[in-house]
């Protein structure tokens, strides 16, 4: 068995437990050291200041990239809160103690509102995280960018309003940025399939123990025990892979075995025409981690249908859209999703 599935196996069994930032019903779990329910005043008053009208602050650049989610047990979502921040705006500097090691201190803060009728309602969430990052001086490069994540809560279905805010240690550069997103109610699915959003990662790596309150993480996000690394641009080399993540949620067991059995369809388009198509497989776990490559075969057939040549390619460079075709044998349920993406030389 590979690595890849035994990360997945992994993850079927980390389902089974409570994550351990989530209570209940959706309800914030007590916090432990390093964070703190109240948000800085200095950082509430310009978040009141600014939240009904959505009004950004920008002394730290800050581009928002998406809200990623999972799934948790209760029919609870896992959003994943992902940013990008480039290096030379961090306040990097080398302490005499350790003058070959930039240090960079920060502060974070995140406030959740519930929206009712478009408008902030009441406060759901509010973290309070410490933002500490270090690089090597040799080597840094300070117009590099890189995107962070927050995440370790858990949220009922819902359409929430994130303020998410970024401040130096001294509150003299706070920035803050508003963010709508939505989280969807899969116990409603009614013999039809669906996923959470589909991303391709570039590693996966199992930690020794789920983390206990929400840290920043920098180029990666935790899910309990899981360090998953995201590709956020969506652009691959052919001599590359897809490495595909994402949930299928609305499957029905089989009601003799108890067991899942789900069929799955890879399709590359490009300029909407077929270019591959992959052999249908069949998956038992609503999990899938699913390693993809650009690699197919080039069938050449004569004008009596008989093959003549046959050559391995890859990918051209272009934009591609994989579908995902869903199929629940137990059910019957299907599903149509799209992933889009970049083949770059």
């Amino acid at each position: 068995m590979n690595a890849k599935k035994l990360f997945v196996l992994a993850l079927i069994i980390l389902l089974t437990l409570a994550l351990p930032l989530a209570a209940a019903k959706g309800k914030a779990a007590p916090q432990k050291s390093g964070q703190s329910v109240q948000i800085a005043p200095q950082v509430a008053a310009v978040m009141d200041a600014n939240v009904a009208l959505r009004t950004n602050r920008s002394d730290i650049p800050l581009t928002y990239l998406r809200t990623l989610f999972l799934t948790t047990q209760q029919n609870l979502n896992y959003p994943v809160f992902m940013f990008q921040l480039k290096n030379a705006d961090l306040g990097f500097a080398a302490p005499a103690e350790t003058p070959d090691m930039l240090k960079a201190s920060n502060y974070a803060f995140i406030r959740v509102y519930r929206l009712e009728n478009g408008a902030a309602g009441e406060i759901v969430r509010q973290h309070f995280i410490r933002f500490d990052l270090e690089e090597k001086l040799p080597g840094f490069q300070p117009e590099a960018v890189n995107y962070y994540s927050i995440a370790g809560d858990t949220y009922p279905a819902g359409t929430y309003l994130l303020a998410l805010a970024l401040c130096t240690t001294d509150f003299s550069k706070i920035t803050t940025h508003f963010v709508e997103f939505s989280l969807p109610d899969f116990s409603q699915l009614k013999d039809q399939l669906a996923t959470t959003p589909i991303f391709s990662v570039s590693s996966l790596q199992m930690l020794p123990a789920a983390e206990t309150k929400l840290s920043v993480h920098k180029n990666s996000f935790v899910y309990n025990t899981l360090l998953l690394a995201p590709v956020v641009s969506n652009e691959f080399k052919p001599s590359e892979n897809l490495d595909l993540f994402y949930f299928i949620l609305g499957a029905k067991p089989d009601t003799a075995t108890n067991a899942l059995s789900l069929q799955i369809t890879y399709v590359f388009k490009k300029d909407g025409k077929e270019v591959n198509k992959l052999p249908t497989q069949t998956v038992n776990s609503y999990i899938i981690s699913q390693p993809i490559d650009f690699t197919f075969t080039e069938v050449t057939k004569n004008a009596k249908g008989v093959e003549t040549e046959r050559k391995q390619k890859l990918l051209e460079a272009g934009d591609y859209v994989l579908e995902i075709q869903l199929l629940d044998t137990v059910s019957k349920a299907k599903s149509l999703q799209e992933f889009k993406f970049k083949i770059v030389q």
